[in-house]
């Protein structure tokens, strides 16, 4: 696993990202969990995030606004399909929650515990191989994802420079 940077591959329709956060698996977990956290680092560069709804259980629907650095809102509706607390999260992107399916795929966040600090691996699986070159060349799915972990990371350190309550 890499620290400091993201490991990215591709297998025909599913992309794999991995990385070494230098926290604890705990950690990780609550702010891939909790609106209040996610806030502050969900999506690629540039994005900002408005959670409208968020029910953090199995079958649990989240809603939330991505709004992208050129001012268009991009809605988003994803439902967790497996949460077991802190070893992984799977859930399923169901497009913008008003019948535009235009991204659907699903997701599997594991969380690995290595000694002090935890491994996490991010697998988005989409319906084809094609439909994956095509939200990557309509929205630029993988580098956004790079991003995504990227703004995590740096969510992170910011986290651990604040003095324990």
């Amino acid at each position: 696993m890499i620290k400091n940077n993201v490991e990215t591959t591709i297998e025909g329709n599913k992309v794999i990202y991995k990385r070494y956060f230098d926290v604890s698996t705990e950690l990780l977990f609550e702010v891939w969990s909790m609106p209040e956290h996610l806030g502050e680092w969900w999506g690629p560069d540039g994005f900002t995030l408005t959670t409208k709804h968020m029910d953090f259980t199995n079958g649990g629907i989240w809603e939330f606004i991505m709004h992208g650095p050129d001012g268009h809102d991009y809605k988003n509706k994803i439902q967790f399909t497996d949460i077991k607390k802190p070893y992984h999260i799977l859930y399923t992107h169901l497009g913008d929650g008003e019948g535009d399916q235009d991204v659907h795929f699903e997701s599997k966040i594991i969380f690995e515990e290595v000694g002090e600090g935890t491994n996490l691996t991010m697998e988005q699986i989409f319906p084809s191989k094609d439909e994956l070159e095509r939200l990557n060349e309509k929205y630029g799915a993988i580098e956004g994802a790079k991003q995504h972990i990227g703004n995590l990371a740096k969510y992170l350190e910011k986290l651990k420079s604040y003095p324990p309550r």
